[in-house]
């Protein structure tokens, strides 16, 4: 049987979405270009994301939210010489998928397909609860969505609790379930009364459930966290720790209405904002009239915005667009106050969606058409909101900062929860993140945003909602004008043709004097590497590289590049990242006991599947009970097997026998 084509590759498995298959340990990597900045030195760039080591068969669903979670690493030793850690994170699913050679769970794509059956997802979904129990698992979490520090390194996603790493080794320590050091209680608990039977329910199986997206105040080192849960109301669970791990709120059920897929959320440095939007991941869908999937935009919804103070979640304010939108990352927000010090507003940007679009086409799954219907020419914009915090409860303004598309935003670390002037995020020269995302629309810019400056001018136009963008322009436009010597609002960094990036990370320098004087580090991959039929290349210089930008000259293009280093291969197209100075790494939290070594990636493939060979031919009870009926087949089946084999072999026999005639 032939290899599948090019084309029929599910678009999220094929060039540079492609899993890597190795792991390199502290590679020493060459510096092609310039001189790694002295911000560096010592510290360690972190990006993590899916990459499955069993990819499903051609035909099987897939998702870009799937895979087995993979970080990749580049450390900065003293003397800022880089090398280069990939490692996969030791969960109990990557030990199952390893034995089984296939993931044990279900893939998104199957939950939000609107043609798959509602037997088939609960079977699957049974099944992989049957596999985690039988393998006594706990946690069905593949940590493959973000890395933050906090005081150490912890992976997240938000079907499970996050899981600490070790740095600049990046060798999996275990689940933090971000225990009470004077308490004692962790995510696997809650406070008050728990009915009996939620102990052993469904419920119990989300109880340490995290988002991947928390947040970590700049000033105060505190940690904001909710969880969601589908069998359980309330569905969302608030909770606050301080820098010592002390849980100041912990678990505070937030009224939501139906189960939602939230993502992400936003605080500012004395609210919170939960994003209650109509992307419903509810049981209860299976089984409507007519049925819809387990994941399901439901466009009868509006798009609520919850706020409440910091440390009191009783106290909440619901803010309602009645058009339905998806938000799946948040840039920012702030408080704003009047003359005399009282809280006027709170402010937010997030990368605003009118449709669902980009979870369907994240699976390559055929958008419905209501989807369709209201995502014509949808992109995804910067978005700014202001609540009203006096009295009125509505949103003051609301509108798109600029025409290009914008998502995977950063900022200053230092500047979040603060009225920060400039915004980085991914965008590109053509397209958009719609149903072409995974084939021709990848990321080949960088956006930097004056956003004080967009905001305000989109605050003298009228009070309310507003389609229109501050900046109409294009990429293209925006690039042709700071060409031309016309600089703007919207600066991009255009990547050379046929090279694409991923999420930037912003670095401060260490004298800087303006906010946006610092460095954006990203991974960047040359597609010219790949083969005619679309496959990666495995040659030694095929890899990817790590760039190093100057933040206040991205317009400037390749002169502004400080840094390029190469690395030994390729680094897939994920998520989320992070930069952990040097200081940090030195100060992480130590671990108590030495941790076992952890076999490389290919090592462990060669061993899974020479396990499965052997279990095949060994691996089964020699003895057990066997009822009449078994008993009566088996003695007739073996003589008829015997008399079978001999009649074969007098035939071959007879065979030989004649030929040498």
């Amino acid at each position: 049987m032939s290899p599948p084509s090019h084309s029929e590759v599910h678009p999220f498995l094929r060039g540079n979405f492609a899993p890597v298959t190795q792991e390199y340990i502290s590679h020493a990597c060459q510096i092609v270009h310039g001189q790694v900045p002295r911000e560096l030195f010592g510290g360690q760039y972190i990006r993590n994301g899916g990459n499955p080591v069993y990819p499903p068969e051609q035909g099987r669903h897939y998702h870009w939210f799937d895979g087995d979670g993979m970080l990749h690493g580049v450390f900065f030793d003293g003397q800022g010489r880089p090398s280069y850690t990939n490692r996969h994170l030791a969960t109990p699913l990557l030990t199952m998928t390893l034995l089984l050679l296939r993931s044990p769970l279900p893939s998104i794509a199957l939950l939000i397909s609107p043609l798959s059956s509602l037997h088939r997802i609960i079977v699957a979904i049974l099944q992989a609860f049957l596999i985690a129990l039988r393998a006594r698992m706990g946690v069905l979490s593949v940590a493959n969505t973000s890395v933050i520090w906090w005081g150490r390194g912890l992976a997240t996603c938000e079907s499970g609790p996050p899981l600490e790493v070790q740095l600049p080794s990046l060798q999996t320590i275990g689940w933090d379930r971000l225990k009470d050091p004077f308490s004692g209680e962790d995510l696997g608990e809650r406070r008050g009364r728990w009915e009996w039977w939620k102990r052993f329910g469904l419920s119990r199986v989300q109880e340490d459930w995290m988002t991947a997206h928390p947040r970590v105040d700049p000033v105060d080192g505190s940690l904001l966290l909710y969880s969601t849960q589908m069998f359980d109301a309330p569905h969302v669970r608030y909770s606050v720790i301080d820098r010592t791990g002390r849980h100041v709120i912990w678990k505070e059920g937030i009224d939501v209405g139906r189960a939602k897929m939230m993502h992400d959320f936003a605080a500012t440095r004395t609210h919170t904002i939960l994003l209650n939007l109509p992307l419903t991941l509810a049981p209860h869908n299976l089984f409507s009239r007519p049925p819809v999937p387990l994941i399901h935009f439901d466009r009868t919804l509006p798009s609520e915005f919850v706020i409440f103070p910091r440390l009191q979640p009783q106290h909440l304010i619901r803010f309602w667009d009645p058009e339905p939108s998806l938000i799946f990352h948040t840039a920012n927000a702030w408080d704003e106050y009047d003359r005399n010090g009282c809280l006027q507003a709170v402010n937010m940007l997030g990368c605003r969606f009118r449709s669902a679009k980009l979870v369907y086409a994240a699976g390559a799954i055929d958008i419905p058409a209501v989807e369709k219907k209201f995502g014509t020419g949808d992109v995804v914009r910067l978005q700014y909101y202001r609540f009203d915090m006096t009295s009125s409860g509505k949103i003051i303004h609301t509108f798109p900062l600029s025409a290009i598309p914008f998502e995977f935003p950063t900022l200053p670390p230092s500047s979040g929860m603060s009225p920060a002037r400039y915004v980085y995020g991914c965008t590109m020269r053509s397209g958009s993140f719609d149903e072409r995302l995974g084939g021709a629309a990848k990321v080949d810019c960088i956006a930097k945003l004056d956003v004080l400056e967009l905001i305000e001018r989109g605050r003298c136009r009228d009070v309310g909602k507003s389609m229109g963008p501050v900046d109409s322009r294009s990429s293209a436009e925006i690039l042709k004008d700071w060409q031309d010597g016309i600089s703007g609002p919207i600066e991009i960094f255009a990547m050379p043709a046929g090279w694409y990036a991923q999420e930037p990370r912003f670095v401060p320098r260490y004298d800087g004097r303006n906010e946006d004087d610092g460095f954006l580090l990203t991974y960047v991959y040359d597609e010219s590497h790949l083969l005619p039929d679309g496959t990666p290349s495995s040659d030694g210089d095929a890899g990817s590289e790590l760039w190093v930008i100057d933040a206040r000259r991205l317009s400037q293009s390749m002169s502004a590049v400080v840094a390029r280093i190469k690395l030994p291969q390729r680094v897939p197209y994920g998520l989320h990242g992070t930069f952990v100075p040097g200081s940090a790494v030195r100060h992480q939290r130590k671990v108590e006991e030495s941790l076992p070594p952890q076999d490389l990636l290919q090592d462990k493939l060669a061993r899974s599947r020479l396990q499965n060979v052997v279990s095949i031919l060994f691996n089964r009870p020699m003895y057990r009970d066997k009822s009449k009926a078994e008993k009566v087949i088996l003695a007739l089946l073996l003589p008829i097997g015997v008399i079978m084999l001999a009649l074969s072999i007098k035939e071959v026999t007879s065979y030989v026998v004649t030929r040498q005639l």
